[in-house]
């Protein structure tokens, strides 16, 4: 412990020195024990920390031992990298010198092969030089994973440029006009030669165009984005398209939302069936007129009906009823009597046979009342007969074309009498529904079924039931099986069938 110096002292005396030597030493060793710590924490760091000056020389490193020190200490940090990396080591010296920023690289080392994290920042000594402190570690396995993931990424990105071009290729080359626009301006984001071909527009000036003007309608193009905007893709939609001529042909679209470029675009794909649509149109004339054909053929079979009802049969009616009424003059025992009565037999069954032709060639209730009341009236005789037919219907019109009519009630008659006499059921369901502008008929029985291909063909009233459907564009199905009952489902298209009066 010090004394207390009093006013009177006038200089250092020899104990006072000694106490100053002391606590010189004292603080000298401490300041040893601190160095000694630091720098065996800064040998003992995983990494190599560097002073380096302006031009690039080494003036201490962390990690060496004292025989290699001299190697590393005093040489340039340049002689231990590739002549590239150490002009990078350069310039980077050179920017945390300038700028006083970090700065970070990795270098490969030519002594050890490794690949060396870099990361110098400037380092101001005691007496005001500048220098560089930097610190490195062994970076090589990061740098393996690295590269690996390069060379990958390069691969994919090769793989997806082979396909890319492949696409693009097949794209070009195929026949199937290919478009993709812009969604909300419809202008051409790309397109290809198939394209410009079919809607006679020049290739080069695709991206000028807008897809609006490829529909004979533009209205149709924004009906098509309403439907792929509520996620509803577009497969084979039949449009009538334009060219840049105004030549029109008919195109099943097939449409998608794609993003391109960023934005909301459409794929669009054009199928040119202009071909196959006047085909289509030509088969509807063709069935048109069968329609009206058929039709015409119901009127003649009711004109015919008429004409024999009216005429013949009246007639026949008559005579019959004067030959009865002089059978009732003429005497039992009177010669001849017995042939008179035989002819008026005859007579009576003749105009009962026409009228059960009449019937055949247009049933009376069908003539009066329509289809369903004609096969209500099947029903009661069936009904009558000992035969249950569950009838029940669903339509919305009155009455139809009289040759839609004649084959919904001999279809119905068929199917009805076959299962009468071949199933062995004691009845019958028939159902009559119209969907929309479809009749769908469907007649079915729970009785023995049948192998359709055992059918004897000269039996017509199956293939009759398929004839009927095709004729007037509709079409059967007869699903049956041995044991396990039958069902007929006929569907006929209403069309202009549906009879105005």
């Amino acid at each position: 412990m010090q004394p207390e110096k009093d006013s009177c002292y006038r200089g250092e005396t020899a104990e006072t020195r000694a106490w100053k030597a002391a606590d010189i030493e004292l603080e000298n060793k401490q300041l040893r024990k601190r160095n000694a710590e630091l720098e065996n924490l800064i040998c003992s760091a995983p990494v190599y920390i560097v002073a380096i000056e302006p031009d690039g020389e080494l003036t201490y490193v962390n990690y060496f031992p004292t025989e290699h020190y001299d190697r590393i200490v005093g040489h340039n940090i340049r002689d231990f990298v590739s002549e590239e990396d150490g002009v990078t080591l350069g310039e980077a010296i050179e920017r945390v010198l300038r700028e006083g920023k970090t700065q970070k690289l990795r270098v490969r080392s030519l002594a050890s092969n490794t690949v060396q994290q870099v990361r110098y920042a400037p380092l101001t000594t005691p007496d005001g030089k500048k220098k560089v402190v930097g610190v490195t570690f062994d970076a090589t396995d990061e740098q393996d994973v690295v590269d690996a993931l390069q060379e990958s990424k390069e691969k994919i990105e090769a793989e997806l440029g082979e396909s890319d071009e492949r696409f693009r290729t097949m794209v070009e080359m195929t026949p199937v006009p290919v478009v993709i626009s812009d969604m909300e301006t419809g202008r051409v984001l790309s397109g290809n030669h198939a394209l410009a071909e079919t809607f006679k527009t020049p290739y080069e000036t695709l991206q000028e165009q807008i897809t609006g003007d490829f529909y004979a309608d533009p209205a149709q193009r924004q009906a098509l984005i309403e439907k792929v905007a509520n996620n509803i893709p577009i497969r084979g939609m039949t449009m009538k398209l334009k060219t840049a001529e105004d030549d029109i042909w008919w195109a099943a679209v097939y449409l998608d939302r794609i993003t391109f470029a960023g934005r909301p675009a459409l794929l669009a794909c054009f199928l040119d069936i202009s071909v196959r649509k006047q085909r289509e149109e030509e088969i509807l004339r063709d069935r048109r007129a069968l329609r009206r054909l058929l039709d015409t053929n119901e009127r003649d079979r009711r004109l015919i009906a008429y004409e024999i009802h009216d005429g013949v049969v009246q007639d026949m009616t008559g005579a019959l009823m004067f030959m009865e009424t002089g059978l009732s003059f003429i005497p039992a025992e009177a010669d001849g009597r017995e042939e008179l009565m035989r002819g008026t037999e005859f007579l009576s069954d003749a105009i009962g046979e026409i009228r059960r032709l009449l019937n055949g060639l247009r049933p009376l209730s069908l003539e009066q009342g329509g289809v369903i009341a004609a096969l209500d009236d099947i029903v009661t005789r069936m009904t009558e007969e000992g035969f249950v037919v569950d009838f029940e219907h669903s339509v919305q019109f009155d009455r139809l074309a009289p040759s839609l009519e004649m084959a919904i009630y001999r279809t119905v008659q068929e199917g009805v009498n076959n299962a009468r006499k071949h199933s062995g059921a004691n009845g019958v369901r028939v159902s009559i529904q119209q969907e929309n502008k479809t009749i769908v008929l469907e007649i079915s029985d729970a009785g023995c079924g049948f192998a359709p291909d055992k059918v004897d063909p000269r039996r017509c009233g199956i293939s009759g039931i398929h004839e009927r459907a095709s004729l007037l564009g509709g079409m059967a199905q007869i699903d049956t099986f041995p044991g396990k009952g039958t069902t007929i489902t006929v569907s006929l298209p209403l069309g202009d069938f549906i009879d105005s009066d």
